[in-house]
């Protein structure tokens, strides 16, 4: 590919898995599971200063209305303390969540944002919820539920924290109509607006500013970053509209009346999901489905031109997820899909790709058992493994599966 950054000069301008240039001894490998009792959903997970780990998911009760769970670890997956948060209005669907740290990088604290469901069904409220070091709750709030401007539902999507002098909280989310088959809103002006962009004063978690953006209807991953400027925002997923489905990728300058851009990709083909999204480089890299069957990669510069796609398939021909993407020391990518193993989609494993910064495939592997497993998270550890968090089934309970590998995704 031209203008393709080699490894050795690769700079993450927004920020990678770890730091670069730093001698690894050999990474630790485990499995380990984490369940509650209820349906449990993996979410999202962080490496914490300490070198364990944070796990973020969703526990569904018998009656359906459920909670977050939050599980501390030690670098060896083995738990130290979980935490539960439930509502007493309705169900608490975690997305993604930040760490808050102080100025030697050690973790104060987690914001999580999320979504609260009403058994109703009648609306939802984006929310924000903070808690301290160890677990316990410090402060939350609820956002855009029944507004004098917009009625329906607000689903919470990502999250970040700049770094000024309050740390001032950024939130993304979805805007659906009620019944929530019937597409995104109206501004009144006539123009769809199907996305929620705020910042939330990190000391009172007051809004300082809310934007609502539009065009086509959205499916956003789970993720939201600032640039090194802190006055810039980025955020991405799925986008349909009347020229297809296309992976979606907006930039949008805080308190902005509109975003900077709002683009799919690729222009001229269709069929394209995007569902999560790292930064990788001087930009990021989009990671999703091509047609159902397919995984598909896409990376893209911080001003939105699309640098080169990647594609995956079995040789099965069976269908193959793209879950989630994480940029690695070498300058390279780790892809973690879900790949079917029988015709009936009844059965997944956890898939790893190992590719280098010249987009050469480097290994693969799969992982799991006989029942699903759905890949959620991959991240690179510090000490050069990588972690995989998903979702399996054991006794037909789902179960938050959390798995380190080696380097090159080998458990030993």
């Amino acid at each position: 590919m031209k203008g393709l950054i080699t490894a050795a000069t690769l700079i993450f301008f927004f920020g990678s898995c770890k730091e670069s240039g730093v001698q690894l001894s050999k990474p630790s490998t485990f499995v380990k599971y984490f369940s509650d009792g209820n349906q449990n959903e993996a979410i999202d997970i962080l490496e914490t200063s300490d070198k364990g780990y944070i796990i973020l998911s969703h526990s569904d009760s018998s009656k359906g209305v459920g909670g977050i769970n939050i599980t501390k670890t030690d670098l060896s997956g083995n738990r130290i303390w979980e935490k539960y948060i439930r509502s007493a209005s309705g169900d608490l669907v975690p997305s993604n969540f930040v760490a808050m740290k102080d100025i030697s990088g050690n973790d104060l604290g987690y914001v999580i944002v999320g979504t609260l469901k009403y058994p109703s069904l009648d609306s939802t409220e984006l929310f924000v919820w903070r808690i301290k070091n160890e677990g316990t709750s410090m402060d939350s709030r609820f956002y855009a539920r029944d507004s004098s401007s917009y009625k329906g539902y607000v689903i919470g999507k990502g999250v970040a924290q700049s770094g000024n002098s309050t740390n001032d909280i950024f939130v993304v989310g979805q805007l659906l109509k009620k019944g929530l088959l019937s597409g995104p809103p109206q501004d009144p002006n006539g123009n769809l607006i199907d996305m929620f962009f705020a910042q939330i004063n990190g000391t009172s978690l007051d809004t300082v500013f809310t934007r609502k953006y539009g065009g086509g209807t959205t499916n956003l991953a789970n993720r939201l970053y600032l640039d090194y400027s802190q006055s810039s925002a980025y955020w991405g997923g799925t986008r349909t509209d009347d020229q297809g489905i296309h992976m979606r990728f907006v930039k949008s300058g805080f308190n902005s009346q509109n975003p900077i851009f709002d683009l799919p990709y690729p222009i001229g083909d269709s069929g394209y999901t995007g569902n999560d999204f790292c930064a990788y480089g001087y930009g990021f890299a989009f990671i999703g489905n091509h047609t159902g069957q397919e995984i598909a990669v896409a990376k893209v510069s911080s001003e939105g031109n699309l640098l080169d796609t990647l594609k995956f398939h079995l040789k099965s021909g069976l269908p193959f997820v793209g879950n989630s993407i994480c940029s690695t020391l070498d300058g390279g990518l780790l892809i973690l899909g879900s790949a079917s193993v029988d015709i009936q989609g009844t059965n997944t494993d956890y898939y790893l790709i190992k590719v280098d910064a010249t987009r050469n495939k480097q290994w693969e592997i799969a992982q799991g058992g006989k029942y699903p497993d759905v890949g959620v998270r991959v991240l690179q550890s510090s000490d050069g493994g990588y972690i995989v968090l998903g979702t399996t089934t054991l006794a037909n309970v789902k179960t938050v599966f959390l798995m380190k590998t080696d380097s090159r995704g080998n458990i030993e």
